[in-house]
């Protein structure tokens, strides 16, 4: 994530709402907007419910989010402008083709103008000052939807579920279909099996540290 200054990207044009031809015009770009709700009337109160409302939308219609630039009010650490984009946006700095390497992780970013900027004015009030609705590549049909990277979390509920099963010994797999079987299908749970693999030996992993901080301290 990056902090830019007032200067740049024009924010200081960007004090009204962008007028409707130029937020979803575009050609050859791929245009969806079958989402259930109007994002451009969207006003929340933090960026969380800002980046969560977002989401909701690009999962609805079938990309996922990353959080971008953002700029401050003069002599102050509040936000004045927040921008959300696509997660393909912009490109990788610094790839080299060329050099030989093990593995190397795929690299999906098309410079999908894809985006969202919200202002936010000295109440706290954030509102949606522009948006870019047109994508370069192709999106996530209904049955691939909950693979998007930004709509998987792990809820406290389904966390801790995860964490007393795997305690007791019973393996990662078995833990995560019982939570798939309880919803209705792995499409439901709201995570990937590897996302379950990922928090149990995060959890693991946080209790040998725990234990060897303890086991130090009685020294």
């Amino acid at each position: 994530m990056e902090t830019v200054s007032e200067e740049m990207n024009d924010w200081s044009g960007m004090e009204g709402f962008t007028q409707e031809s130029e937020l979803r015009g575009g050609d050859g770009l791929q245009q969806n907007t079958q989402a259930n709700f109007d994002i451009l009337s969207v006003v929340c109160n933090s960026e969380k419910e800002a980046y969560d409302t977002y989401c909701r939308y690009a999962h609805s219609v079938g990309f996922s989010v990353r959080k971008e630039h953002h700029c401050y009010w003069p002599n102050s650490r509040k936000i004045r402008m927040k921008d959300f984009v696509c997660s393909k946006a912009g490109f990788k700095k610094g790839l080299d083709l060329n050099a030989k390497s093990k593995y190397r992780k795929a690299n999906t970013r098309t410079g999908c103008p894809t985006m969202i900027r919200f202002s936010v004015d000295q109440d706290g009030e954030w509102k949606v000052t522009k948006c870019v609705e047109n994508h370069n590549h192709e999106l996530a049909s209904p049955e691939d939807q909950h693979l998007l990277r930004s709509c998987r979390n792990i809820t406290e509920d389904r966390a801790f579920v995860l964490k007393s099963m795997t305690d007791a010994g019973i393996r990662t797999i078995d833990a995560f279909t019982y939570l798939a079987d309880e919803v209705g299908g792995r499409e439901y749970v709201g995570f990937l099996r590897r996302d379950a693999y990922n928090f149990v030996q995060r959890n693991r992993r946080c209790k040998i540290e725990t234990g060897d901080t303890n086991s130090l301290s009685k020294q």
